[in-house]
């Protein structure tokens, strides 16, 4: 995405858990920013109506997590859910299907290089997550560019595992994610869904501060949650 290689390396060999307990006196925690986001909509959102759903998060990167029963499912190494590297196609160059990673297609930083290469001003992405007025002329055709590849993602994962729901939420003002989730559940109705349970595509509750939120969970769900083993023990 642009960033300076040697910079984004030199993070490979933090140790962040380590690092934040040399100078707090508090227990520390480390969870997947989208998995924590999920553990706040769990918590605090659609976890009341739905046992079973994926949370797909559309951040500077999108990500998700995975609820199954009632509990937060991280998987084996944490990143469950992840939907990120999930391929989705870009076309076919002579006659040869292509494809690319989902983040590549359906992240607000896709949204950041539209608004540049047409001479606008970015910064709303990311300054102003509840109001994108000052952008409203890109917005319309980023949903629309990756409402596709979104419906591929909720049928593709409905189809592996049966959940109720796909919740949807992101870094972005509620007008834009009811247009998003408007737009997903008009795409998904394209595609053959012959043996799949009715399921739904659901709003997030939370908005932008769930990964915030989700991590300031860990603590409680690390010692009060039915999953507690499952979530804090050690990746693989």
């Amino acid at each position: 995405v642009g960033a300076p290689h040697e910079v984004m390396q030199a993070w490979r060999g933090v140790d962040i858990k380590a690092a934040i307990e040399a100078v707090s006196r508090w227990p520390v925690y480390v969870c997947n920013d989208a998995t924590g986001a999920c553990a706040a909509e769990l918590v605090f959102g659609n976890g009341n109506h739905y046992l079973d759903f994926l949370y797909v998060f559309i951040g500077w990167f999108i990500g998700g997590g995975v609820v199954l029963s009632g509990s937060l499912f991280p998987g084996r190494s944490g990143y469950a859910g992840a939907v990120g590297p999930l391929p989705v196609p870009t076309g076919a160059p002579n006659g040869r299907l292509r494809f690319q990673q989902l983040l590549r297609s359906a992240s607000t930083y896709t949204l950041e290089r539209r608004i540049k290469l047409a001479g606008g001003d970015p910064r709303a992405v990311w300054e102003s997550p509840e109001d994108w007025s000052a952008i409203e002329p890109y917005v319309e055709e980023w949903i629309e560019a990756i409402a596709g590849d979104l419906a591929l993602a909720v049928v593709s994962a409905v189809s592996i595992i049966d959940f109720q729901a796909v919740v949807i939420d992101g870094a972005f003002p509620t007008s834009v994610r009811n247009r998003i989730v408007a737009r997903i559940r008009e795409r998904v109705c394209e595609f053959d869904q012959q043996g799949l349970s009715p399921y739904t595509v659901a709003e997030g509750a939370i908005g932008a501060g769930a990964r915030a939120i989700g991590g300031a969970c860990l603590p409680l769900l690390a010692k009060f949650a039915r999953d507690r083993d499952v979530l804090f023990r050690e990746t693989l």
